[in-house]
């Protein structure tokens, strides 16, 4: 039993973290294909690494599949915003230096 708490913990901050992303603009879905470019799920768009900017916001613990979840938000050069979630922390990301640093 506590198997599928943990689950629908995970999906509760997941849910919470994606609904918060989706009220500040980030409201299209994202996935990255075998070539690395990314793929927008609501329009069938493509988009080139070098036409967005990746940016690791958050991790999750996903017990059903014991691993994390990475949560990164996507903008492009075009002004579509959304979400990417990975079991892998997209590096390119995190070296992009179009991407600010977080204010102190």
């Amino acid at each position: 039993m506590g198997h599928v708490s943990k689950s629908v913990k995970m999906n509760r901050d997941l849910t919470r973290r994606v609904t918060e992303l989706h009220s500040k603009g980030y409201d299209r879905d994202f996935s990255l294909t075998a070539t690395h470019q990314l793929f927008c799920v609501q329009n069938n768009h493509m988009f080139i690494k070098e036409s967005t900017s990746i940016k690791l916001i958050d991790q999750i613990y996903d017990s059903l599949f014991n691993q994390y979840r990475y949560l990164h938000i996507v903008e492009s050069d075009s002004g579509e915003r959304g979400i990417l979630l990975l079991s892998f922390i997209h590096f390119d990301a995190i070296s992009d230096t179009r991407i600010a640093s977080p204010a102190n």
